[in-house]
């Protein structure tokens, strides 16, 4: 059995360390998967594993940037400065680590989970190893990542993105590169969990993210809040915890808004999957995206989806009038959560969509796709 590696920053909560733990699952079947792991984080792993995928952690520390920024904002010079060291010899932890463990495999497959781990992945892999680079984000808004693809992923074997808009773009950015492979995979859920009863959903709309300023959540408070006169009965939860936390707390006491906005904080995986089960619309704010897992999510918990629709896989979930709405304004978002809140017949409808939509991205759906991709590859290298 061949050995196949996966190279993953951390495996606490998160759309990518989601995937990253699906798909480890999905190539045991076939293959001897190890993860490494950079951190060892202390909510990790937050997703299922199966038991023969092996697990190593790169490195004895975890990220203070929180630390850091407090000692900041406190004026403690003497901390900043111990937790800028700290943050600084991670930092370049990160770089060596990931090198000395690449360097280290003579042999087998090795996916990258991140642009940078791509870089390293084409410098440092060996010759006869088969190096795979996935990339779970929309790139159109940093700039070194096509820079990286032009000039830095000339060794890898397989490039794989989550749609296929950004397979297209990145094939084009790396049109002189000969030997790389671009091609679009999606996300996929191993396991769909039971299909949610209609008739018990609450009158709730339902977000799920990390609180950062990307993915728009007080813009979602305001247009809930202005709808609120409307649809008194109705509340929206926001699932996740960050940065944005007090600042989105202020937005909430702003708008008046306490006794129907609820701030949730970080649930579990099952703790999700019954929210999903429970709310009767998915609503997504962000300023860019993907191929989103929690949309996978949502629509396994038979929901219809109002989402501003950013440039990466959103098109390939939510069907136009189908199981959602994809907007382009704030005024467009409120009038597609306006029609969802306002009937019920037509959500029912939707969430039935969605429900059938989700079984295109299944493990099985996808298994194919990429035990071919890879064998193809270990056969031109006679892995």
């Amino acid at each position: 059995m061949k050995d196949l590696y996966i190279l993953s920053l951390h495996l606490a909560y998160g759309g990518l360390q989601r995937a990253v733990c699906e798909f480890a699952n999905l190539m045991a079947e076939h293959y001897q998967v190890h993860i490494l792991s950079f951190y060892d984080m202390p909510s990790g792993p937050a997703y299922p594993i199966d038991s023969r995928v092996s697990i190593r952690y790169l490195y004895n520390d975890i990220p203070n940037r929180e630390e850091f920024k407090a000692a900041l904002k406190e004026k403690r010079p003497l901390s900043a400065l111990k937790e800028g060291i700290r943050a600084t010899r991670t930092l370049i932890a990160k770089r060596t680590g990931i090198i000395r463990a690449v360097k280290g495999i003579s042999s087998g497959i090795i996916v990258s989970t991140r642009d940078e781990y791509a870089v390293l992945l084409s410098r440092y892999g060996k010759k006869n190893v088969v190096k795979i680079a996935q990339l779970h984000q929309d790139f159109a808004y940093e700039k070194q990542m096509p820079r990286h693809f032009a000039h830095d992923y000339e060794n890898i074997d397989l490039f794989t993105l989550l749609s296929p808009k950004l397979a297209r773009e990145a094939k084009e950015i790396m049109k002189e590169n000969r030997h790389t492979k671009v091609v679009y995979v999606p996300n996929f859920m191993m396991e769909v969990p039971p299909e949610a009863s209609l008739t018990e959903k609450k009158k709730e709309v339902i977000a799920v993210g990390r609180l950062h300023p990307v993915k728009g959540f007080d813009r979602m408070i305001e247009s809930f809040a202005s709808l609120h006169a409307a649809f008194p009965d109705w509340t929206l939860r926001i699932v996740g915890d960050g940065e944005e936390y007090p600042k989105l707390e202020k937005t909430v006491r702003d708008c008046k808004a306490e006794e129907y906005v609820i701030l949730a904080g970080k649930y579990t995986t099952e703790e999700i999957a019954a929210a999903m089960a429970e709310a009767s619309v998915y609503a997504m704010s962000s300023y860019s995206e993907g191929f989103p897992y929690v949309l996978l999510e949502a629509m396994a918990g038979s929901l219809p989806i109002v989402a501003y629709d950013t440039r990466g896989g959103l098109d390939m979930l939510v069907k136009q009038g189908e199981n959602g709405y994809l907007v382009q304004t704030k005024e467009a978002f409120e009038k597609s959560l306006a029609a969802l809140m306002r009937d019920t017949e037509l959500r029912e409808k939707m969430a039935l969509k969605s429900r059938s939509l989700v079984q295109q991205f299944t493990g099985e759906a996808v298994a194919e796709t990429w035990y071919q991709l890879i064998e193809e590859q270990c056969h031109d290298k006679e892995v």
